[in-house]
């Protein structure tokens, strides 16, 4: 990995998940790149009186965050670049792709409700729009795991997902129409048991693999 590309809305320099990024950096030798994102509300009439002020302060907060990480990074030799922009659809857009490309994008803070009017609903349509991975920072910021545990845990989900696509899937049809499909409570209360099994199956094996590419920072308590 050459380059990280991590956005944050509200960044605060004390925040667990933006020193967990830098320490990232530090790690994989990487660039890191960050947007700082300052929320802006378009339904306030009076939006010049109420918000200029607040955000020009938000942004000269967000802009002396990155020159502090600037010149920390740039001490050890990590290149490092960021962009402060209000938060709107338009502008996000806009500054995200210009600090394009990265290998991996990582999200932190981020409210995905204005973003609806560019079709981004969910961190998958981000990741489809940039063609690029997209990944969530909470799932880089687990219990300190060993790798051997790691590696077992992804053994036993791993070989449950395999079970239940060779083995469930291929049934499905039959299992329609003797179980999930007859219209009745009881096949209901199957289907929304069997859903919820199958995504969590699937997620604990997937999981680990952040872990193993050393994406993920550990925390002890």
């Amino acid at each position: 990995m050459e380059t990280m590309l991590f956005l944050e809305q509200d960044v605060d320099e004390r925040s667990p998940t933006l020193n967990c990024i830098i320490e990232i950096a530090r790690r994989k030798k990487c660039d890191l790149k960050c947007v700082f994102l300052v929320p802006v509300s378009l339904e306030i009439v009076d939006w010049i009186q109420v918000q200029e002020k607040q955000v020009k302060v938000a942004m000269a907060k967000a802009e002396e965050i990155g020159k502090k990480i600037h010149e920390k990074l740039a001490a050890e030799g990590i290149k490092f670049s960021w962009k402060v922009t209000p938060f709107t659809p338009t502008a996000f857009m806009e500054s995200v792709r210009e600090m394009m490309p990265a290998d991996v994008v990582i999200v932190g803070k981020l409210a995905l409700e204005p973003l609806a009017e560019k079709g981004i609903k969910h961190l998958e349509d981000l990741s489809i729009s940039l063609s690029c991975p997209v990944l969530p920072a909470r799932s880089l910021i687990k219990e300190k795991s060993s790798t051997g545990q790691i590696l077992s845990r992804m053994l036993l989900f791993g070989a449950a997902s395999a079970g239940i696509y060779f083995g469930f899937f291929p049934l499905l049809d039959k299992l329609n129409k003797i179980v999930y499909m007859k219209g009745g409570v009881l096949d209901a209360l199957a289907l929304m048991l069997t859903v919820p099994i199958v995504a969590y199956t699937y997620g604990s094996f997937t999981e680990g693999i952040p872990k193993l590419l050393g994406l993920e920072k550990s925390v002890k308590h």
